[in-house]
């Protein structure tokens, strides 16, 4: 016996001939989406008090709450109608571990994105606050922790996973993942040179010693670098990395007084590693959607900006015949 599918409203038999439908049954229906089609504004008090902060990527987080009463309603007791007013519905936004606190106005519609940084444990507060005032709290979420924006540091040392650095870049290049594919090839270099690698890479193109890094930071670093490759702008990287490189990116600014120029970088990558950057014609919804994963740092949830063409790197760790086609290409 046939049956809706799995998770609609009635769980009912089909019948095995369905009954002829009349122009007047189409028009009621037709008059039923209509109506249900109009927006209607959503309700100011819920069944009950519920916040709740949700990780939508390494650096997009997503709050949506709602309230059971008038969270201004206790505030006019307290300090009367005149007060009331200079108060408005507001989120503390708490970074937990470097203990950072940041205010947003809240939206009418209840939610708010959060622009954040990798592996970093975060809270949200919904809550009432005026200027020259303590903010008062109402609902607090729970806490999350972002996740890497990385390749896993994570090994299998099993000989049947075991894959070296130029071919899992190669892999990751063309999946799409071109930006993962450049920074897996700046961490083999990294683990040949003793972590020179990346720092002379950064020294070369700003001018600047690069700061003291433990693992952690030196991954952002490349991360950071292959972003700039593909044309990230500077000031945008400088709200989403840690505090230590958003303090060098300031230097950096400071004493060149203009944008890295991301063609002096290629031109590095270039030296270095022998690294080519193309840009193949997007042909299928497949590639797009690689587009999305391009660059981390810029695309996701509702600012995706598609460009028409997906990039790809080549080095000479990979394999000799994609080589010979981008000179083939030039030359044509």
């Amino acid at each position: 016996m046939r049956f809706f599918a799995p998770g609609s409203s009635e769980q009912l038999p089909i019948p095995a001939v369905a009954p002829a439908i009349s122009v007047e049954q189409t028009a009621i229906v037709r008059d039923k989406l209509v109506a249900l089609s109009t927006d209607e504004p959503l309700p100011e008090t819920y069944a009950g008090d519920q916040v709740r902060l949700l990780v939508q990527s390494p650096y997009k987080l997503f709050l949506y709450w709602s309230h059971a009463r008038d969270p201004f309603a206790p505030l006019r007791r307290a300090f009367g109608d005149a007060a009331a007013p200079r108060y408005r519905t507001t989120l503390r936004f708490v970074d937990v571990e470097a203990g950072a606190e940041s205010l947003f106005e809240a939206s009418p519609a209840r939610n708010h994105w959060f622009y954040v940084r990798p592996d970093r444990l975060y809270r949200a507060e919904v809550g009432l606050f005026a200027t020259g005032r303590p903010f008062i709290r109402l609902l607090t979420s729970a806490e999350v922790r972002t996740p890497r924006a990385s390749v896993s540091a994570l090994t299998d040392d099993a000989p049947q996973f075991n894959v070296s650095p130029p071919e899992f870049a190669r892999v990751l290049n063309e999946a799409g993942y071109a930006s993962d594919a450049l920074e897996v090839t700046l961490e083999a270099a990294d683990r040949d040179t003793d972590d020179e690698t990346t720092r002379e890479i950064a020294r070369r193109l700003t001018g600047l010693e690069a700061p003291a890094a433990d693992s952690g930071l030196l991954a952002e670093m490349r991360a950071l670098l292959a972003a700039l490759a593909f044309g990230v702008s500077l000031e945008r990287l400088r709200g989403l990395v840690s505090p230590i490189l958003a303090q060098w990116l300031e230097q950096v600014v400071a004493a060149h007084h203009e944008v890295v120029d991301s063609a002096h970088l290629l031109e590095i990558l270039r030296a270095t590693l022998a690294l080519e950057l193309e840009y193949d014609e997007l042909l299928s919804p497949e590639d797009a959607e690689a587009m999305r994963r391009a660059t981390r740092f810029v695309w996701g949830a509702s600012d995706v900006q598609l460009p028409s063409k997906l990039p790809r790197i080549w080095m000479p760790s990979m394999t000799e015949g994609a080589l010979s086609r981008l000179a083939r290409r030039r030359e044509n």
